[in-house]
């Protein structure tokens, strides 16, 4: 990329027309490998420079040449008329590496084309670009048809698609998510700022009941971890000679993989690598898929009741008034405004118990307690270890209710779910999930089934799954 002719590759997106190259350069791409591209055609010159007229007129109003236009690659002459500035680009582009020019020696023409860099960055400047395309859980469900192509053809191509398959397949969950939480800085700002809510609409209406929706079943990604681990278990068991067979093919058509199996195994290396990255993607990103998700609606739930609360009459009218009223402000006003009422309700205070925490104490406490005449005299060492060790005691203090409150949030609208689904990222959920099993049998909304058979393995134990479910009416 950097060799010599190439070292400033980037160039022409650092100059003040970027934003016009880069649309050329979109356009480019589009016209040569984009879905309605015409392969039997090429484009000289003059094709080009009119795709890149077309483009600059399209894009935006070009703006008038100035003094320093020189410094930034173009001279003023080069950006007299959208044919001169089309034609400069042209030049630009092949100056940097990004085309290149090839004689067509049917036609008798000079041909433009992207270079081997030149097209990777414009792929990269398309997709960033372009909404999504790609069809739900894509990599997973191809992942499973190379295993089964394997399994059929013993063609060791298909295996090492399934394990590019199986490397990529995080990213289409990932790219759910990262627009879910674009979306939260996008359209919830847009909205809390001009009190629009159409976008939020169309979101829901359109892209979230078509395509976004049936994402967000477990099941779906679930269902094909199964049968991609079913396939595996296939794998396993053929003979010691297939396996050995296997695996001098590999070795020849993978020298990575088998630089990286241990002791030369590189179909149970490759096969275990494929279910780890499966299983990682369903029961990772399926569930912060969820958590982006709630995420998103839960915020704009919240703007929206601001904003029905703002405009709201009656009871509320008088401090939807006095929110209204300090919002108009002057900046200094408003800041002496909260200050003087911050001063006076400094002095509020509000401490609630944990209920868990009270009981009633025994006779024998009491008892010693009347005995003491003398109350002795408690130092400051002693309060601070007294307190030290009274937040170490309620830093993890859960009651089952709350226990209880935490399984049925993690069931997020399903009927079930298993022990072995628990995360245990941090101390808390580590101590809900050994106490999963007791809230729930304690609980009248919950009912607990021992999964004989199923083991449970994670950082924290390992044991028998349970299942824990809700408790319907006639439910035996």
């Amino acid at each position: 990329m950097f060799t010599s002719g190439h070292a400033q590759f980037f160039r022409p997106l650092t100059l003040k027309k970027r934003r016009l190259i880069a649309a050329c350069i979109r356009a480019f791409y589009q016209r040569l490998y984009g879905s309605h591209a015409d392969y039997r055609s090429i484009l000289g010159r003059e094709e080009l420079r009119d795709l890149f007229v077309q483009t600059i007129q399209t894009d935006g109003v070009r703006t008038e040449p100035d003094d320093d236009a020189g410094e930034e690659g173009f001279a003023p002459a080069d950006l007299a008329d959208d044919q001169k500035m089309a034609s400069a680009f042209i030049r630009q582009l092949v100056a940097d590496g990004w085309l290149e020019t090839a004689e067509d020696r049917v036609r008798l023409v000079t041909a433009y084309r992207f270079t081997r860099t030149g097209k990777i960055f414009a792929q990269a400047l398309t997709l960033a670009d372009r909404p999504r395309e790609r069809t739900r859980q894509r990599n997973m469900r191809s992942c499973k048809n190379a295993l089964g192509a394997f399994i059929e053809r013993r063609d060791v191509e298909d295996l090492l698609d399934a394990y590019e398959y199986a490397d990529r397949v995080i990213t289409d969950l990932s790219e759910d998510i990262e627009l879910f939480y674009e979306l939260a800085r996008k359209i919830l700002l847009d909205a809390h700022a001009q009190g629009n809510w159409d976008s939020f609409v169309e979101f829901v209406e359109r892209r979230f009941r078509d395509e976004f929706s049936p994402r967000l079943v477990y099941d779906n990604a679930e269902r094909h971890r199964l049968d991609i681990a079913a396939l595996i278990d296939r794998l396993h068991e053929l003979t010691a000679a297939e396996i050995q067979a296997i695996d001098a093919e590999l070795t020849l058509h993978a020298p990575w993989a088998a630089q990286a199996a241990p002791s030369g195994g590189v179909l149970g290396w490759l096969l275990e690598r494929i279910e780890d990255m499966v299983t990682a993607a369903c029961r990772t990103k399926q569930p912060e898929l969820f958590r982006a998700m709630e995420s998103y609606i839960r915020r704009h739930v919240v703007l929206l009741s601001q904003s029905l609360f703002m405009d709201a009459n009656g009871a509320n009218a008088a401090l939807s008034s006095l929110i209204r009223s300090i919002g108009g402000m002057p900046r200094e006003e408003q800041t002496a405004w909260l200050e003087t009422q911050g001063a006076a309700l400094s002095p509020v205070a509000v401490a609630l118990y944990d209920p868990a925490t009270i009981r009633m104490k025994t006779a024998a406490e009491r008892t010693r307690a009347q005995t003491i005449s003398i109350v002795p005299e408690i130092t400051r060492e002693e309060r601070l270890r007294q307190f030290l060790r009274q937040a170490e005691e309620r830093a993890f203090s859960l009651s089952q209710h709350d226990v209880v409150h935490y399984l049925l949030g993690r069931m997020n609208g399903k009927d079930q779910l298993r022990l072995s689904e628990l995360p245990v990222e941090d101390a808390i959920q580590a101590l809900s999930l050994l106490r999963a099993v007791e809230a729930a049998r304690s609980s009248e909304s919950l009912e607990v089934e021992r999964r004989e058979g199923e083991p449970l393995e994670n950082p924290i134990m390992s044991g028998t799954d349970y299942a824990i479910r809700k408790r319907h009416v006639g439910h035996g």
